[in-house]
């Protein structure tokens, strides 16, 4: 593989990558891995339930409460991954997740950041869980301003049309291997940008955990100004991506689906196709 498309197909990967994740967990043991048991048939699913409690992580969109489960679907061009989250931990404004890739058994854990009710950031899948060996690295990214999900207060005050904003800043190394090439690139202090709207509400879902009636439809663009120094050559790049999301209230996000993907850099717009979806098949809401 020539080197330029060696170079491009990294950047859209990393691109594909990023559209999960918010940052890299931290492995911990195999005790405290979710349950992998098989799951059940889906099931009609009715009325979200009444929030159970109050707390700065008890977001309308992502429910941070104590012991609640969620496992999801991964389907995409490599195929199809299955990933378990639990909340394993609240405490003050912090909500620990613990992320279990049943495929691979991996266990990785993450840290939550909610304020009065939004949420900060919130961890989705890490890199390995998507990619499997083609790509290995380590991505951060560090927060500067705005929200994941705001608060259900602010979504009412503006009759569920609303658009909020969140910004990092992303570093990290990864490395890649293709029919026999090894490239390793470093991404120094990044921006990235996420642009998030409500599109409607009373949405009716149905995912393999069931059929949700009264789901939350939010559209998602991501921009990253990206600065790849990969030794003997350097690369700008500004990747764009964008995905739906449907949320029920106080469950969480059930489906997700990447919509459009492209590169620009040296003044050429790259597209790619990509087919990624993520669909809920379980939750288990917190006792």
């Amino acid at each position: 593989m020539k080197k330029k498309t060696l170079s491009l197909l990294i950047i859209l990967l990393i691109a594909f990558t990023l559209s999960c994740s918010l940052f890299t967990p931290e492995v911990v043991t195999e005790e405290e891995a979710i349950p992998t048991e098989t799951v059940a048939e889906p099931a009609p699913v009715e009325e979200a339930p009444a929030r159970t409690e109050d707390g700065p992580c008890n977001n309308v969109l992502y429910p941070l409460v104590m012991g609640q489960q969620m496992v999801y679907k991964s389907t995409g061009s490599e195929g199809e991954t299955q990933l378990g989250m639990t909340v394993s931990n609240v405490e003050g404004n912090f909500a620990t997740i613990d992320m279990l890739n049943i495929s691979s058994g991996i266990v990785t854990q993450s840290t939550a950041e909610c304020e009065a009710g939004a949420i900060k950031n919130y961890p989705a899948v890490t890199m390995g869980s998507v990619l499997g060996n083609m790509l290995n690295g380590n991505l951060t990214l560090d927060y500067l301003s705005g929200y994941i999900a705001p608060a259900e207060e602010k979504f009412i005050s503006n009759d569920w049309n609303l658009a909020w904003t969140s910004e990092y800043i992303m570093n990290g190394e990864i490395t890649m291997e293709e029919e026999g090439e090894t490239m390793t690139i470093t991404i120094d202090n990044s921006p990235m940008l996420m642009n998030w709207q409500t599109l409607s509400t009373g949405e009716s879902v149905t995912v393999p955990a069931g059929t949700y009636s009264n789901a939350i439809k939010v559209s998602r663009d991501m921009t990253m100004n990206v600065n790849l120094d990969m030794g003997l050559m350097q690369l700008d790049s500004v990747l764009t991506l964008k995905s739906t999301h449907w949320f029920e209230p106080y469950i969480g996000m059930v489906k997700m689906e990447i919509d459009e993907v492209n590169a620009e850099m040296q003044e050429m717009t790259f597209p790619v196709t990509l087919n990624e979806t993520m669909e809920l098949i379980e939750v288990r809401p917190a006792e």
